[in-house]
């Protein structure tokens, strides 16, 4: 019996019609264009958007620092002003004093109205007073006057720290008990003083009578 051998049993012809070809793996991949990743946008750098409010604050701010600067200034210069103008008038109200006292005198108490000089003195004009000895204060004693000094009209000429010269115009009233009928004697002098500044007072170091012009 000859067998025909041309025929495949059935079940092996379907699968071999019925499997599908199988491509290589990645093929898909590799026909396939790859996808590329749209560029990144970069943002535009923006401004620094400054506050409204500081706009306003940090000029106002400036002008007022400014304002301060020139108000210290000013109040300075004006101290410094008021400072000399206070000494001024301290030395001038002290030396008008002074310059009186020593155009005063009472016969009667000689020796306090030197002594009173002498308080209102310092240095050389000083030590000239306390050397004023028995007979000089006899002297004065027994002319028998009474002299008042008042100052009508005085002004610091110059002022430099400790040291000032005043210059002054003195009425000096004087009566004489000699002759108690004889109506006083007024006299009117001018008077340069220098005064020093000895401790907390103004104390005179110089007096001198300057001639007065008529012209």
């Amino acid at each position: 019996m000859t067998v025909d051998q041309s025929e495949e049993p059935a079940d092996v012809a379907e699968a071999t019609d019925t499997a599908a070809p199988t491509e290589p793996a990645g093929s898909v991949e590799a026909d396939a264009p790859a996808e590329t990743a749209a560029p990144t946008e970069t943002a535009a750098p923006t401004e620094a958007k400054v506050p409204r409010w500081r706009r306003f604050v940090l000029p106002a701010a400036a002008a007022l620092v400014f304002a301060v600067g020139a108000f210290l200034w000013w109040s300075a210069a004006n101290d410094e002003q008021l400072s000399q103008a206070e000494v001024r008038d301290e030395v001038l109200i002290a030396a008008t004093q002074h310059i009186e006292t020593m155009n005063t005198l009472d016969y009667r108490e000689v020796d306090a109205g030197i002594e009173a000089w002498m308080n209102v003195t310092t240095g050389t004009l000083h030590d000239q007073l306390a050397q004023v000895g028995d007979e000089e204060r006899q002297l004065l004693a027994d002319q028998k006057k009474i002299s008042t000094g008042k100052v009508v009209d005085s002004a610091v000429f110059s002022l430099d720290g400790d040291t000032a010269t005043v210059v002054a115009s003195v009425e000096v009233t004087v009566k004489d008990d000699a002759d108690p009928a004889a109506e006083p004697t007024l006299k009117r002098n001018r008077f340069s003083a220098d005064a020093v500044k000895v401790g907390d007072e103004w104390l005179l170091e110089n007096l001198q009578q300057v001639a007065v012009n008529l012209s």
